[in-house]
């Protein structure tokens, strides 16, 4: 995307080159260009890059229409690892945004993420998460997942900051569902079906 930025192209064609020789430099500079030019667009859609260039990705956490959910920004571009994504109905979006934390502990230390792998049991001695009393396995974004979790931060970021188109529904992005009457989530509708028919975490 950075092709559309109103800037000469010999500039565009430095941030290129840097973002192939230099990632962590790349962040910097192309943040201090939106800063300083797009000072509006930046603070609307980018103010997470703070963030993320300290810590090497950053939580965007959402709660919409009876859906909580968290997901990180950054893990592939700092780590080669897939962004991830937490889902629940029931628990608070803080509590979801704890849980990127426990798992991206274990990918900033080299130990990637699995999908198909059920990392309920190890959550559970964390006794924040003591209460999980289903699987917790990740699965890999699917084209149907663009209904229910929109994660435009997402495609800006790595179109800005990565020169990546990224496409509608693939994500670079794995995704845990917690405390579902079934799973994977249904496409479309925000999950109002699936809302309309879930029980209370207390009677799970």
């Amino acid at each position: 995307m950075i092709e559309t930025l109103n800037i000469p192209e010999s500039r565009k064609q430095y941030y290129r080159k840097l973002l192939h020789e230099n990632p962590a430099r790349n962040l910097v500079e192309r943040y201090s260009l939106f800063c300083t030019e797009y000072t509006d667009f930046t603070r609307k859609r980018f103010s997470y890059i703070p963030e993320l260039m300290q810590r090497g990705w950053a939580p965007i956490v959402l709660s919409d229409e009876g859906m909580n959910y968290a997901f990180t920004i950054g893990l592939e571009y700092s780590f080669g690892h897939p962004e991830i994504l937490i889902a629940s109905p029931h628990r608070p979006a803080k509590e979801l945004a704890k849980m990127l934390e426990w798992f991206t502990d274990r990918v900033e230390i080299g130990t990637g993420l699995n999908a198909g792998t059920d990392y309920a049991h190890e959550m559970r001695l964390n006794p924040e998460f003591g209460d999980l009393d289903r699987d917790a396995a990740f699965r890999i974004y699917e084209e149907s997942d663009a209904d229910n979790y929109p994660c435009g931060s997402l495609y800006s970021f790595y179109g800005y900051f990565a020169d990546r188109d990224l496409e509608i529904g693939k994500l670079p992005m794995m995704v845990l569902e917690l405390d579902f009457p079934m799973r994977p989530a249904p496409p479309g509708g925000r999950l109002s079906s699936l809302m309309s028919a879930a029980k209370p975490l207390s009677e799970l």
